[in-house]
């Protein structure tokens, strides 16, 4: 894909993304029900690190795409921009792999384990920062500090060319990684989205027990749409990945480019589909839409009668 289309559809798609998180963000504000609810946390999380992804990263893509050279020439750019992403790209698909999890607490075990404290901090608090220090310590060692080999970057390549460690003990490290940063977690959102369908099925069949949809089926729809979007852009490059290192070394190897530059498209669309899985935030926004629509209406009916 040229860099050029690139850019442009990163540009069209990072300004709404902005405004829609920032309409959520005042959501959260002003609203402390919705603020102080624990099954709200790890979405605002999210959404927070998002916001960052679109303010702070993605302005660095942008500009090598326009530009075609590294903006800022020097190796701590380089080790920031690798480590940054990375971090970032991680830590979503951990924290929407506990989320998925999460979830099953939340509809399933809401009075045994979610009312008491001390369950509450095992089952909700602590894995959300266990993620955050896994992640973190372990892109920190292997592109910041790396102990078995020496960092160079190219200015001239996409993100400086790849850290050291891609390319170690032909290239170890690299499937560590891939597999317990990204096949790990992709593998753990799949199989909980799907465990969750199949346990609703055998209660409701099975053991005669009916959920009460009508007060958890916004979780559990809020689950299914905003894990889709993790699973539809980041399983074409992983699958593809996978094929390359076991069977097919070529395959879908000229496309493996656009497959890694779709991952984009995360942080740009998950603003927007957090924000339908919020129908009373819609609602508010539709009412002052209305409200600002009758105004300029009275305005312009005002203004042709004193005329």
């Amino acid at each position: 894909m040229d860099p050029t289309i690139k850019f442009i559809l990163l540009l069209v798609f990072q300004i709404p993304a902005i405004l829609v998180s920032i309409i959520i963000f005042i959501y959260f504000a002003s609203d402390r029900n919705a603020r102080s609810k624990s099954k709200n946390h790890i979405w605002l999380i999210l959404l927070i690190l998002n916001f960052l992804y679109l303010v702070t990263n993605l302005p660095m893509s942008m500009s090598y795409y326009s530009q075609g050279k590294i903006w800022v020439k020097n190796d701590g750019y380089c080790v920031w921009w690798n480590w940054y992403e990375s971090s970032l790209d991680f830590l979503g698909l951990y924290l929407m792999a506990w989320a998925s999890i999460e979830r099953h607490f939340f509809i399933f075990h809401s009075q045994t384990i979610m009312r008491v404290r001390w369950k509450m901090w095992m089952a909700h608090y602590i894995p959300i920062f266990l993620c955050f220090a896994w992640v973190l310590i372990f892109d920190f060692v292997l592109i910041i500090i790396p102990p078995f080999c020496v960092n160079t970057w190219y200015f001239d390549l996409y993100m400086c060319g790849a850290p050291c460690f891609y390319t170690t003990y032909n290239g170890y490290y690299a499937i560590v990684e891939f597999v317990v940063n990204v096949v790990c977690p992709l593998g753990v959102i799949t199989f909980a989205n799907i465990f969750l369908i199949i346990r609703v099925i055998y209660q409701k069949i099975i053991h005669h027990q009916v959920v009460n949809w009508r007060r958890h089926r916004k979780m559990t729809f809020q689950l299914w749409l905003i894990s889709s979007v993790y699973l539809a852009f980041w399983l074409p490059s992983t699958l593809s990945n996978i094929i390359r290192m076991t069977s097919i070394p070529t395959f879908f190897i000229d496309e493996a480019d656009t497959m890694l530059f779709i991952v984009y498209f995360i942080p740009l669309l998950l603003p927007i589909v957090c924000l339908n899985t919020y129908p009373e935030l819609l609602r508010k926004i539709n009412e002052l839409i209305r409200r600002r629509i009758a105004r300029n209406r009275i305005g312009i009916s005002t203004v042709r009668n004193v005329h």
